[in-house]
């Protein structure tokens, strides 16, 4: 067997590769870097992991210990070469059972390998059983020391013997000592059973008066453990019933279930078939390269109109500003020329002053309308005659009141009317006026104000034409992308007219192509159970389709209570025979001597088999020893010939016991030493010798299984690890072996030799 390539998701191994080479294979790398968990991950491919084990003080289960950091289930594949096949295996987590699903197929096809399922698997490529594997060819430290077991002891009483690896020393010894104790075990067995009844014969000598009422009772007994048996012989058969209606509900939905998983198939298929083509990675591919730019073209579109609408708002914004400048509308050149005229008007109006009307006119007019009034009222009649005055003469004060007053009012007429000259200041408080500003200064600072609101305008605007440009360019590009991916998907989807739709519909035929692809593997699944439990379903088998009650009872319990019912009937039986002949022979004790006789006869048979039993187990005893003596020599010279190579000479010969605890003799000194009172670097390469020389013996063949180390040679000196390769690359020669190691020595020592293949996690 030889490891090509597996693939993890394991532990901190997420979807990771390791590919391996048929001879020896040297992986390097640092500590936490996942070596541990590669082996541990081939050793689940293998045998698959081990549910029953529970975590406890100081011990992690695998399951909890390599339980993926992702939260999701322990997947993995290997590839291997077996007997001339290539095959690929597959292992996923089922329910709460990690690695439970299994699935052996001829690399490269879909054809499934028959003949191996997840119990199976491991000893069908290695040969072995798991606890026979983890004890030879899986070198681990710190559990490098070799342990007993009963299956290697088959293994090793098949090498030295017949072949036969059916039995083991330990089974055959538990099965004797078993049937020796249900014999006698303290006061328990047949034995102590037939001492009781031959002491309750003897009592029933006393008591043969009395069984009358024994006999009754007994009767009623029998009466009751026959109803008894009949309930649960209907019991039993209405769960065969039961059993049958499952069975086939359990073929009948694995029939549908295969069936949804076909309809799912065919469903996905018509789903990826487009204009009467089926659409395949490839293809998608090939589209995607072309739409892949429509998306970020797009964006950019989007991202160049926004900063159009930017440009144009910030255009608004300066031309309202401008607008709102009392100088909106006017040139350059026509504020210069203002400016200009403004100063000039200054000028005049600080040179040249303006004509005043004399004092005098003013209070003359006001003294004449004064005079006027009063003599239109009639006031002054008195200087013109008095009281008595004539009325003629009243008058004449009247009118002449009303002509000065009148003489007055044309004086105010005239010098209003009377035309004005314009002066240089009116001119220029007019100019000033209608700017809104108070002085010529004033008005050329609000032109450099203004003037800046007009660059800062032609500025925007100038980035507006620009924006506009790079928008419209944008927009043209990711519409050409679009059309050019269109083009592409038109052969399939002569529908899609957008970029934005060939990336969505992209989308949907992927996700409908990995759809295909996981149907495709449930329904092959599907139709492996519904064809399995097929197999095993009798459609011949009558169901019974009619109300069953459910029996109180399980079938298991139901079938213990009716065997313990008949043993309980026949003991009744038994009972009421011996009290009825009791009976009958009531008065004569030669029916209960000869009972007497019976059980006696019965005791010294059973004795006689004790004895036999226990000279059984001495003499298996004897036969083990003897092939231990017969296997130990063999593996303790291999292994003492692997020693001797590792340590040049210093150590040249090895003695194990059938525990397999190790002593080691130097070369050059009589005694021999325990391996606990030598170095822990001795102590492991004496393991190791003793582990490779039972691989040689053990797990030999045309197609050995491969020797997995990790971390072996960690407590080697560089001298001894050196000869270390050496060895392994020699035993290379004939099967795969694979070595992780946290050190760069073993790389190093070995790297660019023929036959050795060096890599780094």
């Amino acid at each position: 067997m030889r490891i090509k390539k597996m693939t993890a998701t394991f532990g901190k191994l997420k979807n990771s590769t390791l590919e391996l080479d048929g001879g020896l294979n040297i992986i390097t790398a640092p500590n936490e870097s996942g070596k541990t968990t590669w082996c541990a991950f081939l050793n689940a491919m293998l045998y698959g992991v081990d549910t029953s084990e529970r975590d406890k003080a100081g011990h992690v289960s695998v399951k909890t210990k390599y339980r993926p950091w992702d939260g999701g289930g322990m997947v993995g594949t290997m590839e291997v070469e077996s007997a001339g096949r290539e095959l690929t295996i597959q292992r996923t987590t089922k329910g709460t059972s990690p690695m439970k699903n299994f699935i052996a197929m001829r690399t490269g096809t879909a054809e499934f390998v028959r003949d191996m399922d997840s119990d199976t698997a491991g000893e069908k490529l290695t040969g072995v059983s798991r606890a026979v594997f983890e004890r030879t060819a899986f070198i681990s430290r710190p559990d490098i020391r070799v342990s007993q077991t009963s299956e290697l002891e088959r293994k090793i009483a098949g090498i030295v013997s017949s072949g036969d690896e059916s039995t083991s020393y330990t089974d055959s010894d538990g099965l004797l000592r078993r049937w020796q104790r249900k014999l006698r075990y303290n006061k328990m067995g047949s034995l102590p059973a037939a001492e009781a009844e031959l002491r309750k014969a003897r009592h029933d000598m006393e008591l043969i008066e009395s069984s009358a009422e024994e006999i009754a009772g007994l009767r009623g007994r029998m009466s009751r453990e026959a109803k008894q048996i009949e309930l649960m012989e209907e019991d039993l058969k209405i769960h065969e019933k039961l059993e049958a209606r499952a069975q086939s509900k359990r073929v009948e939905d694995a029939r549908k279930s295969a069936e949804t998983a076909k309809a799912r198939v065919e469903e996905l298929t018509r789903a990826i078939t487009k204009n009467g083509r089926v659409m395949t990675r490839d293809d998608i591919n090939s589209i995607r390269e072309s739409a892949a730019a429509v998306m970020p073209l797009k964006k950019v579109a989007i991202e160049a109109e926004k900063s159009l609408w930017r440009a144009e708002k910030e255009l608004v914004d300066a031309t309202n500003r401008r607008q709102a400048s009392p100088l909106s509308g006017r040139t350059d050149a026509e504020l210069e020329a203002d400016i200009a005229k403004g100063r000039e008007l200054e000028n005049k109006s600080r040179d040249v002053k303006e004509p005043k009307i004399p004092r005098a006119i003013p209070i003359v007019i006001c003294i004449l309308a004064a005079v006027g009034l009063v003599l239109s009222m009639g006031l002054l009649a008195p200087l013109f005659g008095g009281a008595n005055a004539p009325e003629i003469v009243k008058l004449s004060g009247v009118r002449i009141g009303i002509s000065i007053a009148m003489a007055a009012l044309g004086l105010v007429l005239f010098f209003i009317k009377l035309p004005k000259k314009r002066t240089a200041a009116d001119e220029l408080s007019e100019l000033l006026e209608s700017y809104g500003v108070q002085s010529v200064d004033k008005l050329a600072s609000l032109k450099s104000g203004y003037l800046l609101l007009l660059r800062d305008e032609e500025q925007k605007k100038a980035a507006r034409d620009a924006a506009r440009q790079a928008y419209e360019s944008a927009g043209n590009a990711a519409q050409q992308a679009g059309e050019q991916a269109v083009s592409k998907i038109a052969a399939f989807m002569p529908e899609i007219t957008s970029g934005e739709a060939v990336i969505e519909a992209l989308q949907e035929t992927e996700k409908h192509i990995e759809e295909l692809t996981k149907a495709q593997f449930d329904a092959t699944a599907a139709q492996n159970v519904y064809e399995t439990l097929l197999a095993d379903f009798d459609p011949n088998t009558p169901v019974d389709d009619s109300y069953l009650p459910m029996p109180l009872r399980s079938r298991e319990d139901t079938v213990a209570a009716l065997e313990r019912a008949r043993a309980q009937l026949t003991e009744a039986t038994r009972a009421f025979d011996l009290a009825t002949g009791a009976q009958r022979t009531l008065g004569d004790p030669a029916v209960v001597e000869g009972r007497i006789e019976e059980l006696r006869d019965r005791i010294s048979e059973d004795q006689k088999r004790y004895s036999a039993l226990t000279l059984a187990i001495d003499t298996l005893s004897e036969a083990n020893s003897e092939l231990q003596t017969r296997f130990s020599p063999e593996v303790s010279r291999l292994a003492g010939e692997y020693m001797s190579r590792l340590t040049d000479g210093r150590y040249e010969k090895l003695y194990f016991d059938k525990g397999f605890d190790a002593s080691a003799k130097e070369a050059d000194r009589p005694e021999t030493r325990n391996v606990l009172n030598l170095s822990d670097g001795t102590g492991d390469e004496i393991y190791l010798s003793l582990r490779l020389a039972m691989c040689e013996l053990i797990l030999g063949g045309e197609d050995p299984c491969p020797i997995v180390l990790d971390d072996a040679l960690a407590n080697f000196d560089d001298e001894r690890c050196r000869r270390a390769l050496e060895l392994l690359r020699e035993l290379a020669k004939k099967r795969q072996i694979i070595l992780f190691s946290c050190h760069s020595r073993e790389a190093e020592m070995l790297r660019g030799e023929r036959g050795v293949r060096v890599a780094e996690l």
